[in-house]
This record gives C-alpha cells, structure tokens and sequence, in this order.
C-alpha cells in the first residue's frame, strides 16, 4: 500500500514525523511539499518528492517530472492542464503546477491530508483518480478558521462530504466539523501521541520548598491562547498579596498587547517571558514550576498538557476544545471556565494548599492516564487500520 502523508513541508511536526515512521513500519510512505531542510530516514520505504525552496531549482525538478508523467500517464498529464484552467493568475498556476506533479507521477493509494485548508485543492484525487482521501482535523483549522473566514466554511462544507475518512484529535473537534457536513459515521478519533521517552522521564512530584508559586504556560503568542487572562490572573493574585510568578515559553516574536498590558497592571518583576526551547531543555524546564497552565480559548488537545501530565507536572486547563477529555477535575488535573482571571487564580490557590501527597496522587492518575489512552503504539496502529478500512471500503 502506498499511503502519502501530506503537511505541505518536510519536516513536519513531531507527531507528524513520528506518524510517517510508524507507518513506514508496514507500508510504502510518500512524502510531497517543500523541503525546508534535508531530512535522512532511517526507512527505505519512506520516499521523499519534495519540492526545493530555490526557485530555479524547483522549476527543473518540476519540468523533469512533467517529461516523466507525459510518458507514464498521458490521462494524468492532461489532468494537469484541467486542472489549472481553473486558476486566474499565471502566479497561482506555476505554485500549483509545482505541487501536484510529484503527486501525479507517484499516484499513492490513500491521500492523507494534515491540515483541513488543503482539502479542497486535493479533492480532485478522488474525483478524477478514485485515490482514498483521509482528513486529519486539528484545533485551529475547525475551531476558528472556518468560523473567521466564511468562504473556508463553504469550501468545508463543499469538500468534507467526498472524503472517505477523517481523523480528528478530540471528540470535540469531531463534533465541531459535523457541522461542515463532515459525516459523523467517517469520523474516527485518534488522539496525538506521547512518545515513549517523554513517559520514561517521568518523575514523583515534590512541592518546591519556596514561599513563591512558580507557574509555567508553553505555546506561541496567539490571541487563542488566552495569555491576556493568565496576565490578569496574576494581578489578582498579587493584590491578594501572594506571591507568584509566572514564566510564559514561546518561540514567536512577543506580543505587544501582552507587554503592554505587563506593563500597565506593573508586573514586570512577576512574569517573565522566555525564547522557545529545545524538547530536552523544555522538559527539564517543566521540574522548576509548581504547574503547567494553559490559558487557551481554544485547542484540540494540547500536547503541552499531554508532555506534563506524562512527565509528573500538575496542570491547570481552561475547558476549550477537547481537554476536558484529558484534563478531569480533582482527578488528572484542574479544570477552569474560558476567559476567567478569577478561576484561574483561585485554581492556582488551591493547587498550592493541596498537600503534597495528595498532589503526587493527581499526578500519578494524569501519568497513567495519559499513558493509557495516549501512546504512540496505540495511535499508530489505529491509524494502520484506518488505512487498510479506507482502502477496501466502496
């Protein structure tokens, strides 16, 4: 079986990587979309059809693929040219030329489709090559965008009843593309994967032996995850006279909005902001705080969520997405409404005045649970089933 697993760029995520490496374990795995940077598998039965970033380079590769196609397929090499009567722009014609010649010439059996905004640009697989289309859907594409940009939520609901299955990473991400007309009996829920390391590391939670409460929240600047409540949790905080701190990991440039409001409720000397880290040095990172929180208005679930429990680190969640699939109150974690300061703070109280014995108790349930239900293993070969199911379905 030939299954392509389709992010647009390689490398990809980590889960996504490791999603090709599981199953180059049975199966041939294409790879199309930009190469950003030379990766070598290990698996000779991951083959790579990348296009380069250098222009020049790029058109060569895609003129040689076209010779090859016009003597392979001459029906596939016509399919080309419907194909871009379609565009207006020469611009956007040469861009799509450039994506889907690799994939005419090396036609897998199952298209597998990371990101839901590229859905509709491969339907014509399945319309014109009867090639079995797989949709992953993950938080940001179903939660908002569709919902921000009304000509996509057309496009989904256009586009999802043709494909022949759909991954979603929460029960809750399921149900929100129901209502793009993505049916519910295709739907299958896969949650994303910790790796065997990450549980490996695991460590007995010890309360630090500080006056300070130290909390940590990990993820880019972003107006979905909610860090403008978390700022002004810490200002209740203070004002209640307790004395926290909290340190925010992200690898994007900082938000204004966010320094300004710092600067504005004074608490420069109370939050720290820090570049993005190494998985390692993250992990290491992790043991300093007394939790993890996660702000956010929206996610599928957060794999920062997943990494702590995994590794023995309490953790606060507000209850967006699919976290209160992970996250259950009082037993795995604490869980908060959306956009309240004043439940976050008093969710951070609370943690503090549980003993520690009681924490390690909360902490021990999250890590088996986590590693129960989210195990690479598990994942990799629900997906092995996933495709052989696509592939001899109708």
């Amino acid at each position: 079986m030939k299954i392509a697993i389709y992010s647009g760029s390689i490398p990809s995520t980590t889960f996504i990587e490791s999603l090709i490496q599981g199953v180059a374990e049975k199966h041939n795995v294409l790879l199309f979309g930009t190469r950003n940077e030379s990766v070598l598998y290990s698996l000779s039965s991951i083959k790579q059809h990348t296009n380069s970033k250098k222009p020049i380079v790029k058109g060569i590769q895609t003129l040689y693929r076209l010779l090859l196609l016009l003597f392979v397929s001459p029906m596939r090499f016509k399919l080309i040219f419907e194909e871009l009567k379609q565009l207006n722009s020469w611009y956007e014609k040469y861009n799509r030329l450039n994506k889907i010649v690799p994939v005419l010439l090396h036609l897998p059996d199952v298209f597998h489709i990371q990101w839901a905004k590229d859905v509709e640009q491969w339907s014509f697989l399945k319309d014109k090559l009867g090639v079995k289309l797989i949709l992953s859907l993950r938080g940001a594409h179903i939660n908002y965008s569709p919902i921000a940009d009304p000509s996509l939520a057309q496009s989904y609901k256009k586009t999802f009843p043709k494909i022949d299955a759909f991954h979603a990473v929460s029960k809750a991400i399921a149900l929100e593309a129901q209502k793009y007309n993505a049916p519910e009996e295709k739907m299958t829920v896969i949650h994303s994967p910790v790796q065997k390391e990450v549980f490996n590391a695991f460590k007995v939670y010890k309360k630090k032996d500080s006056t300070q409460i130290k909390v940590l929240s990990v993820g880019r600047f972003h107006w979905k995850k909610g860090y403008k409540y978390m700022v002004d949790a810490v200002d209740v905080l203070k004002k209640k006279h307790i004395n926290i701190h909290y340190t925010i990991i992200a690898s994007n440039q900082v938000s204004e909005d966010i320094l300004f409001q710092i600067n504005q409720l004074g608490l420069e000397r109370d939050i720290t902001i820090l570049k993005g880290l190494s998985q390692s040095e993250l992990f290491n990172k992790y043991r300093e705080f007394d939790a993890l929180v996660l702000p956010s208005l929206e996610e599928g679930i957060a794999n920062v969520v997943l990494e702590a429990m995994a590794l023995g680190i309490p953790v606060i969640s507000t209850n967006c997405g699919g976290m209160a699939e992970v996250v259950l109150p009082k037993e795995t974690g604490w869980l908060v409404p959306l956009k309240s300061p004043q439940a976050l703070s008093d969710a951070i109280i609370e943690l503090n005045k549980t003993s520690e014995l009681e924490l390690q108790e909360v902490v021990k349930r999250a890590h088996e649970y986590v590693k129960t239900y989210f195990n690479a293993e598990d994942s990799i070969k629900k997906f092995l089933d996933l495709y052989v199911e696509v592939l001899q379905s109708n």
